[in-house]
């Protein structure tokens, strides 16, 4: 649901003026560092009024019209890809994550698998191209992206036959930088050669989204109070393939593998590490799609997924490239 929808259910629901209800998702954007999408503003705005867009979303979407504050979601997809467990200690409790990626014909989304709920990888043997059946699930935004977490109730279940393409109809192009375009994904090959000095780690609130201030040795956040903060990680530089060079953003797991510091350590050190990172000049497989920054007016690569470079692979690539010619 985009944020021309949101406003119209604003208005019919309030009252208030198409001009108020803009004004107010915008300085709500402005209030969360420009973190998040027009889209995701104006549904913490309608949430902030009492309006639950989402409420009786229960059954059945395609990916694509999966949005951020879904409660109760069933989604059927295939794994896509299914990143490495990681491990962390924030104030003397380990905790576990696992990312997977999930697709159908309409596109791609992350699921986030917390501590426990990593038993699920091995209860079901989870492997790329299985179908799954995503129930008791709920969504949440990141940064204007939405992603999908389990509840306790929340489960997957294998679904044995299904007609379920394996990814989308909009495959992953491999290209050079000069050749990317607005509004397509891309995979290009690349070396990070410059990161900015603009912020990095930024403390929200785990409920509301909100960036919280620090008090003391506490985190406050207007609306909820006292909160012990989710940190998000938002690294901005840019990236040179020899054919061209553009501005880059990448997000949490991505800005930590470019850094090549646990988020651990990032917390503990903070903007100041900046100075130290020892991945300059790096190459990686970035993955991303070319976006208009309406706040400094250029075309940016934001970052959905990283890789290290395998030069076998690379070298099969080219060689195959070249037996077609």
């Amino acid at each position: 649901m985009d944020a021309d929808i949101i406003i119209k259910k604003i208005i019919e629901n309030t009252g208030k003026c198409f001009e108020e209800v803009n004004r107010t998702i915008l300085n709500k954007q402005q209030e969360l560092s420009n973190l998040v999408s027009k889209d995701g503003a104006a549904y913490i705005v309608a949430k902030e009024m009492g309006l639950d867009l989402f409420e009786k979303t229960q059954r059945r979407l395609e990916i694509k019209n999966v949005v951020s504050g879904i409660k109760n979601l069933n989604l059927n997809a295939r794994i896509f890809r299914i990143f490495p467990p990681k491990e962390f200690e924030y104030k003397g409790k380990k905790c576990k994550v696992a990312n997977v990626i999930l697709s159908d014909e309409s596109g791609t989304i992350r699921m986030s698998l917390w501590d426990t709920q990593l038993d699920l990888l091995e209860k079901n043997k989870l492997k790329v191209g299985q179908a799954v059946e995503i129930f008791g699930a709920y969504t949440r935004d990141n940064s204007g992206i939405p992603e999908i977490r389990l509840s306790r109730r929340g489960g997957i279940n294998i679904l044995e036959d299904s007609d379920i393409p394996f990814g989308t109809k909009e495959e992953m192009v491999r290209t050079d930088i000069c050749n990317i375009q607005e509004g397509k994904k891309y995979e290009v090959r690349a070396a990070l050669v410059q990161i900015f000095n603009t912020g990095l780690i930024y403390e929200m609130c785990p409920t509301c989204k909100k960036r919280v201030k620090k008090e003391g040795s506490e985190f406050v956040c207007e609306t909820d109070g006292k909160v012990k903060p989710e940190y998000l990680i938002v690294l901005n530089g840019v990236i040179d393939d020899g054919t061209g060079n553009v501005r880059t953003v990448l997000f949490r797991d991505d800005a930590v593998k470019v850094l090549g510091v646990d988020l651990e350590k990032i917390i503990e050190i903070g903007p100041s590490l900046l100075s130290e990172v020892k991945t300059l000049g790096k190459e990686f497989i970035f993955e991303g799609s070319l976006k208009k920054n309406k706040m400094f007016n250029k075309s940016e690569f934001v970052i959905s997924g990283i890789k290290d470079v395998n030069v076998k692979e690379e070298a099969n690539t080219i060689i195959n490239s070249l037996s077609k010619k």
